[in-house]
């Protein structure tokens, strides 16, 4: 029987809300396991002052947590699904997925109730590549600044009036409790979320098999299934932290429908792309969207 499970988790709010997420459910398994959480600092969090694009994109907030799998520091890593590289470390493997929460962005902001109601100039923060490929191309007339750090810190700027809104990820202001400070969910037809955004993901070493079948039963098959077919399309173009990239999945009975887009940062271009079919063929039918994208000339974007 396993006795102890140490969780690796960056030191934020919400990561630690996650880690302890996690934590909860294990102990719902079996309560006897003891659990120690260690908290890390990554090179994400360190460097604050430059966009994540400029100096390594969303993997900063994984490599220090990887290194302590690797070198057997702890057992399991929790991050963003939304974080997680297209390719993992040949030795790592994704155990569980939680169920998903909203993978809805949302716009908060004092002064107006959604993106159609800025005004010329207003100024808007973000420091993703997405968002701010769908700002410029949907909104071209807001001012966009780069803005970085927890969630509660960026939605204070927003209170204190340093920034006339944020675009966030709704499933981190839920989790954290913030949710009254939404002024908008962007629709995730036109607006589509980051691949895997909104899911909780649970990394670990694959050759500890003893822990990987006791992880695998918090995963989420519905779940699962989605966010793996929508991670079929940042493989296929083994996007980077400097590539506007979206995709989302749903399923209906025994269907899945997945959306797409691919853009350039500069905001002037977009390509969209959706497929529906069988459930039990969803990571093909993710492969064969990203097909469809590349067709349309997806590749001058990367």
């Amino acid at each position: 029987m396993l006795k102890n499970i140490r969780i690796a988790t960056r030191k934020s709010p919400l990561a630690l809300w996650q880690a302890t997420k996690v934590s909860e459910m294990l102990k719902n398994i079996d309560n006897s396991i003891n659990i120690e959480i260690i908290k890390i600092t990554t090179s994400g969090d360190k460097i604050l002052d430059k966009p994540l694009y400029d100096i390594g994109g969303k993997s900063l907030f994984l490599k220090e947590l990887e290194q302590s799998l690797l070198k057997d520091e702890c057992d399991i890593a929790v991050h963003s699904m939304k974080d997680m590289p297209a390719i993992l470390h040949e030795d790592l493997a994704i155990s569980a997925i939680l169920k998903r929460e909203d993978a809805s962005d949302v716009l908060i902001s004092k002064k107006y109730n959604s993106l159609k109601d800025f005004t010329k100039n207003s100024s808007i923060g973000t420091s993703s590549v997405r968002r701010i490929c769908n700002l410029k191309y949907d909104y071209p007339n807001i001012h966009i600044s780069d803005l970085r750090g927890n969630i509660d810190t960026r939605i204070d700027k927003v209170l204190n009036g340093e920034i006339d809104g944020i675009i966030l990820a709704a499933a981190g202001v839920k989790r954290l409790g913030l949710e009254k400070y939404i002024s908008s969910y962007l629709n995730k037809n036109m607006w589509i979320p980051a691949i895997g955004q909104g899911a909780i993901g649970i990394e670990i070493k694959k050759s500890n098999e003893k822990l990987n079948k006791f992880i695998n039963k918090l995963n989420d098959e519905h779940t699962s299934i989605c966010v793996n077919a929508e991670r079929e399309i940042s493989k296929f173009f083994n996007a980077s932290c400097n590539t506007p990239i979206a995709a989302y999945a749903e399923t209906n009975n025994n269907n899945i429908y997945i959306t797409s887009m691919i853009g350039n940062i500069e905001g002037s271009k977009k390509i969209y792309s959706n497929k529906e079919g069988l459930l039990n063929n969803a990571q093909k039918i993710g492969y064969s969207l990203a097909i469809d994208l590349e067709k349309k000339g997806a590749r001058d974007f990367l």
